[in-house]
């Protein structure tokens, strides 16, 4: 089997243990994907195309008092697929809280691109059935099915797909890979430091982050819990920078993963089951693999919504938000994932 084919294997085995809704795969499905590939590459088969986008999640009713207007959705391009990529702030498997993260991942089977979006946690938007909230409230209230029609609703999309992971899968993840590098700043090192403190204060745990004070450098070995805290640092700047940051963690992680044998990665998808949900169908996720199998996840192309210059920050009615010019930030959307 030649690497392209045996990478696709290994990213399509990652997404596929996870199965639709977040439940184990069943017993045979690993033989049955190995199986597959093993006779793509006997035949010189490519991996498939994309295929339709799953259904998506029934219509909940809009409130009344909608925060502005919901948008009309642009017709999708065919030749890209979105999936929304969720991280929440639980420290429990309970993953229906609000999202730390939330990045739109674009991918393109024709030319083998890959591209990812940003969205800030803080904007003011519409929430189906709620009224006016936070972005991240979403969540909260009706989960990552909620979130994405909030999503669509607010910015003009039509994105079916999502995959929502909490904050102890990163970790995990981390420390199965035998840690991942990252530059990290003095700035960095000493928020990465306080937050260790912060949390060791708060659990009343003198030896709960032991041992893992981070020093600044060029590609800094992190562990898990490191690694958790350099995306999620907030106080050395500002929530704008820390996507920036976070968008930077999973390319590395991809890199790696991509590095790794079969046996390993399927020790790495056994430990993170517990912590994953996604809608995608076994089609989709072998759509991906086949766009991953191409794709080069060097400098990929980044975009944080919303834009600059065409959004407000403030206290409204007692409330620390960002209010976007949202027909702005969904043109620019479109124009960066389609070229329109």
């Amino acid at each position: 089997m030649n690497m392209k084919k045996r990478i696709a294997m290994l990213l399509a085995l990652c997404l596929a243990l996870l199965g639709p809704a977040g439940a184990l795969a069943e017993e045979g499905a690993l033989n049955d994907l190995l199986g597959f590939f093993e006779r793509a590459s006997a035949q010189g088969e490519p991996a498939p195309e994309t295929g339709a986008p799953a259904q998506a999640a029934d219509a909940l009713p809009v409130a009344d008092d909608a925060a502005q207007p919901a948008m009309d959705a642009a017709a999708p391009n065919p030749d890209w697929q979105n999936i929304l990529l969720l991280g929440t702030d639980s420290r429990t498997s309970d993953t229906d809280t609000r999202t730390d993260t939330m990045i739109i991942l674009s991918l393109n089977a024709r030319s083998n691109e890959i591209r990812m979006t940003s969205l800030m946690r803080d904007i003011w938007v519409d929430v189906p059935g709620h009224g006016g909230a936070k972005l991240n409230a979403a969540c909260v209230y009706g989960g990552p099915e909620l979130t994405l029609q909030t999503i669509n609703q607010n910015f003009g999309m039509d994105i079916q797909s999502y995959v929502e992971v909490n904050m102890q899968c990163l970790a995990q993840i981390v420390d199965a890979l035998g840690g991942i590098r990252m530059d990290v700043s003095d700035s960095e090192a000493k928020a990465i430091n306080k937050l260790f403190a912060d949390d060791r204060n708060a659990h009343d745990e003198n030896t709960y982050f032991a041992g893992d004070t981070v020093s600044a450098g060029s590609q800094v070995l992190l562990n898990g819990k490191q690694a958790l805290a350099f995306v999620r640092i907030r106080s050395m700047d500002n929530d704008y920078v820390r996507t920036d940051r976070q968008r930077q963690m999973l390319v590395a992680i991809a890199k790696d993963l991509q590095q790794k044998d079969l046996l390993s990665l399927g020790a790495i998808v056994t430990g993170m089951l517990q912590y994953v949900k996604t809608n995608l169908t076994f089609d989709e996720i072998m759509a991906i693999a086949g766009v991953c199998m191409g794709a080069s996840l060097d400098d990929l192309p980044e975009l944080r919504l919303p834009a600059e210059g065409t959004y407000q920050s403030g206290t409204f009615n007692g409330t620390w938000c960002i209010k976007p010019d949202f027909e702005e930030n969904a043109r620019q959307l479109r124009a960066f994932i389609y070229g329109e």
